[in-house]
């Protein structure tokens, strides 16, 4: 075996005319060269649309292990030539950039944002209704009333967010269609602007004029300092509308759907088992929804204390459970009244 590993490393010494096109790009990819063939490191050779693949001492001796002979033959490696499929290639490329993509995503601050409104709004307002229905001992009609609320609610949450960040895109292309109309027709106005930007990072006149002067030269450069630093105007990202009312409609249904479990796993007048269940449950969902809000949405590491992220879990523990409290008293009031 040692002979035949020695005798394929001579035959990669030497220097052979190849088969194969040979590509100039290639040859300054770092791979070894011999006279005119490129040894690739994994014994494959990619140029342009074909793949050559070397004859390997492993190819020999499994040869000898196959006939019992020795290898007798002569010939340099040998390059078989086989077309890519372009399309499977384009199908690995797209799934290796999605791949990325997703592991590198980062979920932004609005997002955030908008996933805890969504979740605040739907473990208090569907709690509250489900605990309310409960005062008519039937855990059907808590089944459906909650169902009706929860369809109701991701809808009317995800439309409101969505129109919400529309409106914030038609501001910002309004404000950037005033200032570029300010930049064109009252270029002295905008110089003036300019400088009250400056002024208060100890800019002199002169350096301000200078500054002033340079961003005159180009009127979308001076429309992009006065959105940035005047206005203080971000351009907002097109997908933004879609993405907040997705991102809250789906907060607010799995907000939502927590305190309505218990009542489809009873029987149905058992109606105060899953009532119980549902104060359990959510009473400690509560709690830690609250205490991990107050900790993402900290501004400042001194913010980031034990004691305030427990505030924020009893405040929001607070505001459920009274808002729960609140809808069981009038139901019941108003179901005793119309029985009476």
């Amino acid at each position: 075996m040692s002979l035949i590993l020695l005798r394929n490393l001579l035959w990669y010494r030497r220097p052979v005319a190849s088969s194969c096109k040979t590509d100039t790009a290639a040859s300054t990819s770092g791979a070894p060269t011999t006279g005119n063939v490129i040894i690739p490191p994994l014994a494959v050779l990619k140029n342009a649309g074909e793949t050559c693949v070397l004859t390997s001492g492993v190819d020999l001796e499994a040869q000898t292990a196959t006939d019992g002979s020795s290898p007798t033959s002569t010939e340099p490696p040998r390059c078989s030539s086989r077309a890519p499929s372009s399309s499977s290639s384009k199908v690995t490329i797209f799934l290796r950039q999605k791949s990325i993509a997703i592991k590198n995503f980062r979920p932004t601050a609005r997002m955030v944002s908008d996933a805890i409104i969504g979740l605040s709004d739907g473990m208090t307002v569907p709690f509250a209704l489900t605990a309310g229905l409960s005062s008519f001992g039937d855990t059907r009609i808590v089944q459906l009333g909650g169902i009706a609320e929860l369809v109701a609610g991701m809808i009317s949450m995800g439309v409101g967010g969505a129109l919400g960040a529309k409106a914030e895109s038609d501001g910002y292309k309004a404000k950037l269609a005033d200032t570029v109309k300010q930049v064109v027709q009252s270029s002295a106005e905008a110089v003036a602007l300019v400088h009250d930007v400056l002024r208060p990072f100890g800019f002199d006149l002169p350096q301000r004029d200078t500054i002033a002067h340079n961003l005159m030269q180009s009127s979308d450069r001076m429309v992009d300092f006065l959105m940035r630093f005047h206005y203080q105007e971000k351009r907002p990202d097109p997908s933004r509308p879609m993405a907040c009312g997705f991102t809250i409609g789906i907060g607010y249904a799995v907000g939502g759907l927590i305190p309505l479990i218990p009542y489809f796993c009873v029987e149905r007048n058992q109606v105060l088992v899953a009532l119980y269940i549902s104060i359990g449950i959510m009473a400690v969902t509560l709690f830690i929804f609250g205490f991990f809000k107050t900790v993402l949405l900290a501004e400042a590491d001194r913010d980031r204390s034990t004691w305030k992220a427990f505030l924020g879990g009893f405040e929001m523990l607070a505001v459920g459970g009274g808002a729960a409290a609140v809808a069981v008293g009038i139901v019941h009031g108003i179901n005793m009244s119309m029985t009476d």
